[in-house]
């Protein structure tokens, strides 16, 4: 790889944080445990000296993204913070190549294992083109 930039991380100061989102009609069944929300969970990166001040940090980004909205339908609707789902620490220099985040599968079947990877076309069209929110 050719030299890049680098964002210095000596100091492991450097957090990838889940933010979980979920959207449903203002008007709801609030007892209705079951009902189907729209749920996201947004990784954010965080500059904190601590991991609990990196915890604080993104719960005041997921607070201040929640907003309300009228859809298609004429439905009032709305973004709602629901919590931190991930908090991981950077253990190297934020640069082209580096590794920001892993997850141990634990011990499966190569079978399963080989079934995990997507081809280069079917992830393209999982990728949705960024959208700003109508706030």
């Amino acid at each position: 790889m050719e030299k890049a930039e680098k964002i210095s991380n000596k100091n492991g100061n450097w957090y990838i944080v889940e933010i979980i989102e979920k959207c449903e009609p203002v008007e709801r069944n609030e007892k209705q445990e079951l009902r189907r929300v729209t749920t996201w969970g947004n990784h954010h990166l965080i500059k904190a000296d601590s991991p609990e001040k990196a915890f604080d940090k993104a719960v005041k980004l997921g607070k201040e993204a929640e907003y309300k909205f009228t859809n298609s339908d004429k439905i009032e609707m709305e973004w709602i913070f629901v919590g931190i789902g991930e908090l991981l620490p950077i253990y190297e220099d934020i640069e082209d190549g580096a590794e920001l985040m892993w997850n141990d599968y634990g011990f499966i079947s190569n079978r399963r294992t080989m079934r995990m990877p997507y081809k280069k076309k079917e992830l393209m069209k999982l990728i949705k083109p960024k959208q700003q929110p109508n706030k």
